[in-house]
């Protein structure tokens, strides 16, 4: 193995393989001045491929065996191969596709602005059935056992039969439903715009509570054990008791509040139109960090062992460590990067609205920062 120079940043984090430890320097090339260490390569924020459809790329991601789903604003849905991003198939609905999808053993879920709800079949695209409601379908979408869970902008939360499509039941909200939703064992979880988070029975779709935020609840939701994660218009990010929906703590923002909620083993993330990203207790609701980047965060977010990963109307992606909150990479596309983010073994899986989808590779979870005796910080990357 060869190395070459390379600079980065005094006190910059350098991800190394955890099987290379760094030995005894030797003297740097000729010219270059200083010592190297041969501590493996650099990985982590560089394309892995992009993948060109027709209009923005804003929904929600799914990752299986072999294919990784989303949607775009062309008015499709897409299969693409999670390793080097060719097409396997498209679908066309009737209008744009930015609703989350969902993934079962024979169908993807996801839904369109032509009103409907779909299962696609996950190896060929082809129609298995659709479903009609009073108007666009942009919500998240979540599977159960027995039953596939959505929203409508015709102001219903619906449980559908996954395998035929047949309705279970619908659920009355006073507005649209456009959040994300979530699973227990008992109940499912959402928002409407009536400014109110539901619990709703998963069996006979009966409502156990609601919660009244002061506005619309469009982000997605968190499921911990004695408490839902949330997020609201009213700037304000919640956590409600699962059993009785009673307030447990609110956390304030400095805007509206949009994106995913993810849930760690002892933090709970989510962004704001403030232009940060947050990691709170989700215990008592202290901000634990912050992270600003360069306008709103909207999307979805997704969470690895070291780090976790979402986007900002800046344009960017980013993975910033999920302890501290310092920003591991961050990567440029073209426009607002406000799509869900899934995560596979070795990529980042994301769209923008250049109308593109990404796959980004991940981060290492060890790190050093190498220093030359010029005073410089350089990395050696492996050839």
């Amino acid at each position: 193995m060869s190395y070459e120079f390379q600079p980065v940043e005094v006190g910059a984090k350098v991800f190394i393989d955890e099987d290379e430890p760094a030995e005894t320097p030797d003297p740097a090339p000729e010219g270059e001045g200083g010592f190297w260490y041969p501590i493996g390569q650099v990985t982590g924020g560089s394309e892995i491929w992009s993948f060109s459809t027709g209009a923005d790329v804003i929904s929600g991601f799914v990752l299986g065996d072999n294919a990784v789903y989303f949607g775009s604003n062309d008015n499709k849905a897409y299969a693409v191969d999670p390793a080097d991003g060719s097409e396997i198939w498209s679908f066309s609905a009737g209008d744009n596709v930015e609703s989350g999808f969902a993934l079962g053993d024979d169908a993807v879920y996801f839904g369109s602005d032509d009103n409907k709800a779909y299962a696609v079949d996950p190896a060929d695209g082809s129609e298995i059935w659709s479903f009609s409601t009073g108007s666009n379908v942009k919500s998240g979408f979540v599977l159960g056992d027995d039953a596939v869970y959505f929203g409508s902008g015709d102001n219903k939360a619906y449980a559908l039969d996954p395998a035929d499509g047949s309705e279970i039941w619908s659920f009355s909200t006073g507005a649209d439903v456009r959040s994300g939703f979530a699973l227990g064992d008992d109940a499912v979880y959402f928002g409407s715009d009536d400014n109110k988070a539901y619990a709703v029975d998963r069996a006979d779709g009966s409502e156990i509570w609601s919660f009244s935020a002061g506005g619309s609840v469009r982000t997605g939701f968190a499921l911990g054990d004695d408490a839902v994660y949330f997020g609201s218009f009213d700037n304000k990010a919640y956590a409600v008791d699962r059993a009785d929906g009673s307030e447990i703590w609110s956390f304030p923002t400095g805007s509206l509040m949009e994106s995913g909620f993810v849930l760690g083993d002892d933090v709970v993330y989510f962004g704001s139109f403030d232009d940060n990203a947050y990691a709170v207790d989700p215990a008592d609701g202290s901000e634990i960090w912050s992270f600003s980047a360069g306008d709103n965060v909207e999307s979805g977010f997704a969470l690895g062992d070291d780090a976790v990963y979402f986007g900002s109307d800046d344009n960017k992606a980013y993975a910033v460590d999920r302890a501290d909150g310092s920003e591991i990479w961050s990567f440029s596309t073209g426009s607002s990067v406000i799509s869900g983010f899934v995560l596979g073994d070795n990529a980042v899986y994301f769209g923008s609205r250049d109308d593109n989808a990404y796959a980004v590779e991940v981060s290492r979870a060890a790190y050093e920062t190498v220093r030359v005796s010029d005073g410089d910080d350089w990395l050696m990357e492996a050839e």
